[in-house]
């Protein structure tokens, strides 16, 4: 998983929480309900990660029935119809949407898996793609989240509705894209196991650890294991790369190309690698934390 960092981070979430107030449905609440959601309304909005179990705490606190809430914040066939996040989900939508904070938030590869890419495209005379929402907290269960920024994350169609589906998540057993870093927690391994993994696939393994049980919780519940282990050619290449890119002809391509070709090391390692060797920019190509991790070990970086 990689950490979602954004320089204009506060701005978005501003402007979200500012928009996205039109898709509540305030009418499907008591009155007493809807007195405690308009005062709370831009806490509920903005909270971040470190306050989503507070949140929820609270409303419970104050009798919040969580089926009036769904009527309120989620919408659907048996939610009220086209109101709350479903509204703000449809692509039919005009004003501000899911298709705006995709773009807003430019994150172009899936920060659970870091295997496929997720560009937002938008085009009245075209097909439209986006990113899928994943609600870290499942608007189900929690829905006073289902509208909330940081409950939000960007991610592919394989890791939001296939892979995690309907698993519980929280901060206190997951890592939190917008919180936390997987780079920090787990790293990829080449495990030797015969002389042939110079030019065989069947002669290493790749592993990814972790002593960290939240960060384990992703690992497990996204299938990382089983779904890297699809991509043991780009790990056999990069093998194969640390033989041919030695430290001496790494240091000529530079002394040849630099200026031209190349405007520093890191622009030459990423040309040999194929993928980002920088852990802030791990996010802007598909498969870079194992690419730079193995690479690592490798001492091709």
């Amino acid at each position: 998983m990689i950490k979602i960092s954004l320089d204009n981070l506060e701005a978005i979430v501003n402007f979200h929480a500012e928009e996205v107030e039109q898709y509540i449905n305030f009418d499907a609440l008591q009155q007493r309900e809807r007195i405690y959601v308009k005062t709370n309304l831009e806490k509920i909005l903005k909270v971040t990660p470190e306050e989503h179990d507070n949140i929820i705490q609270d409303a419970k606190h104050n009798n919040i029935d969580n089926n009036r809430l769904k009527k309120a914040f989620v919408g659907g066939k048996d939610n009220g119809g086209s109101i709350g996040y479903t509204k703000f989900s449809s692509k039919a939508t005009s004003t501000y949407n899911a298709y705006t904070l995709a773009e807003k938030l430019n994150v172009n590869v899936c920060p659970y898996c870091n295997r496929n890419y997720t560009f937002t495209i938008k085009n009245k005379n075209a097909k439209s793609t986006r990113p899928d929402f994943d609600h870290f907290y499942d608007k189900n269960t929690y829905p006073i989240l289902a509208l909330s920024f940081y409950n939000l994350i960007p991610s592919c169609i394989l890791c939001n509705s296939r892979l995690k589906s309907r698993t519980k998540f929280s901060t206190t057993t997951h890592l939190h894209p917008y919180q936390e870093s997987f780079n920090d927690f787990a790293k990829f391994k080449l495990k030797i196991e015969k002389c042939s993994f110079y030019y065989d696939e069947n002669g290493f393994e790749i592993t990814l650890k972790t002593k960290e049980p939240r960060a384990q919780k992703i690992i497990d519940d996204f299938a990382l294991q089983t779904l890297y282990d699809k991509h043991k050619d780009i790990v056999l290449e990069l093998i194969q790369k640390a033989q041919i890119y030695n430290e001496s002809y790494l240091d000529e391509l530079m002394q040849n190309y630099e200026g031209t070709l190349f405007k520093n090391r890191e622009d030459l390692l990423r040309l040999v690698t194929c993928g980002y060797v920088s852990d802030d920019d791990l996010h802007k190509r598909p498969l870079s934390k194992l690419i730079k991790d193995i690479s690592e070990e490798l001492e091709l970086l």
